[in-house]
């Protein structure tokens, strides 16, 4: 058998298949969902009685022949039917318990008559539907969508110069934000694919990650996924990762036979759900995902003109042909970052504060706490974008680092001392494994394409303070 080929075990008498991973196998019976739904009633009236508390002894009874069985849902014999339906009129128990006590008291006085039982109709008991499990992504589909704005803030506009290109840029995020119904899509997709993925191998487990749960997602952006396999110590992180997504690779090519793995520092399995039209990054074990998942998250939801400014950020990134790290350019997470980095140190007061790890910490309690203990800045949307594009413009990227974790700028220095070969031409620090999001961009040619667009930008955007200006000029 091939070492990399998943090993197939039929279910004794189930008819079912279950797939395990080799080395994950244990001696403990596995068993597919839909057997495990099944198997869940053993125990309440189904499966093997020899399990279940041992049954008292009685009598035989005289009963009405009946040629009809189907009452029961099943063809059984004689001694079948009584011994379900023998348990299953409590009205009988009663003339039982009431007959054994005539009798006893015939017994003590000496004479002891023969035991006369009625004869009735059985009737079958109902069957009780088994309640089915309730599987983890339900309670996103159950759950209101709190992400699509709908509504306009009320200071969104103040009568002075900038309420144009505020508008403009409110008017941009409206539009290109993740409506709810796309939402629902990716719910029902994760839900598919978690239910199949788990009755084939039991021991994976499915998280979305990325844009999609943090509120920064825009409406065609992709679906980030977390296939989480427990790992082992003595096999090569990314190795373990690139052989749990080719056992997946052979389910997915089911349904879209162009998926596609790409075998980078962290592996990621791309494919297309084309009937729902959504394009999906299937990664695995990268966790740290899940816990950035969760800062941006809170970030997202302290001030009204935080998702704004990164959704009009990443497309204004796209039209200028700098928002993708396959290309040696950003990454919408890097972006992401660079904008909340601004928000915390880059305007004064800050939007944001600069304690982020502890944030993701405390929870949404924390967050609002710390947003109450800072000074409020009133700037404008249109303000914040015109300076923020002017704060990377100027920023010294020779020297300093972006970084979110401690909400200020990081000499390379520092950043250089734990690992000298990511941190080369543009440094964006995550904020929890210290890595550098933008190391994708350490061509110096991209890397000045990247600073000039800044630098471009701002200059007409100054000018004009028409968000049209902001976006690359219209070759003739």
């Amino acid at each position: 058998m091939n070492e990399g080929a998943p090993i197939m075990y039929h279910g004794n008498g189930y008819g079912g298949a279950v797939y395990m991973v080799p080395g994950q196998i244990d001696r403990s019976r596995q068993y597919p969902l839909e057997v495990l739904q099944v198997l869940g009633g053993a125990g309440r009236g189904g499966g093997d009685p020899s399990h279940g508390a041992p049954r008292r002894w009685q009598a035989r009874r005289d009963r009405q022949q009946s040629k009809d069985y189907t009452a029961f849902g099943y063809d059984s014999d004689d001694s079948s039917l009584s011994s379900n339906a023998s348990g299953s009129n409590k009205s009988s128990e009663k003339g039982e318990s009431s007959s054994r006590s005539e009798n006893s008291t015939a017994a003590s006085s000496g004479s002891a008559p023969p035991v006369q039982f009625q004869q009735r109709e059985w009737r079958a008991r109902p069957r009780r539907e088994l309640r089915p499990r309730r599987i983890a992504p339900e309670r996103f589909l159950n759950a209101s969508y709190p992400f699509q704005v709908k509504f306009t803030p009320d200071d969104l506009l103040n009568g002075s110069k900038w309420d144009t290109l505020s508008q403009e840029v409110w008017d941009k995020f409206i539009i290109s934000q993740q409506t709810e119904d796309t939402f629902r899509k990716k719910m029902n997709l994760w839900r598919y694919l978690y239910i199949t993925i788990k009755s084939i191998f039991p021991r994976y487990g499915l998280y979305v990650v990325g844009s999609t749960m943090s509120g920064f997602a825009l409406d065609n952006s992709d679906m980030d996924l977390c296939l989480y396999v427990r790992a082992l110590s003595h096999v090569e992180p990314r190795a373990h990762a690139l052989l749990h997504l080719n056992y997946v690779l052979g389910y997915i090519r089911s349904f879209d036979p162009g998926a596609e793995l790409i075998q980078a520092k962290v592996p990621i399995l791309k494919f297309r759900d084309a009937r729902n039209g959504l394009q999906v990054d299937l990664n695995c074990n990268n966790v740290v995902g899940i816990r950035n998942t969760n800062l941006l998250n809170c970030f997202s939801r302290m001030d009204w003109r935080v998702r704004p400014l990164v959704a009009v950020t990443k497309l204004w990134a796209r039209a200028h042909r700098i928002n993708d790290a396959r290309r040696r350019t950003l990454s919408s997470y890097a972006l992401t970052l660079m904008v909340i980095h601004f928000l915390q140190c880059g305007t004064s007061p800050a939007v944001l504060p600069r304690s982020g790890v502890a944030l993701a910490a405390a929870g949404a309690g924390g967050a609002g706490a710390a947003a109450e203990r800072r000074a409020p800045n009133r700037a404008t949307l249109a303000e914040l974008f015109l300076h923020m594009l002017k704060y990377y413009a100027d920023f010294p990227y020779d020297q300093m680092a972006v970084s979110v974790r401690m909400g200020r700028r990081v000499p390379l220095v520092e950043c250089r001392a734990h690992d000298p070969h990511q941190w080369k031409l543009l440094c964006v620090e995550e904020p929890f494994d210290l890595t550098n999001t933008a190391h994708s961009v350490y061509d110096p040619e991209t890397f000045e394409k990247i600073v000039n667009t800044f630098k471009e930008s701002y200059k007409r955007l100054a000018a004009g303070l028409r968000l049209a200006d902001a976006w690359p000029v219209p070759e003739r």
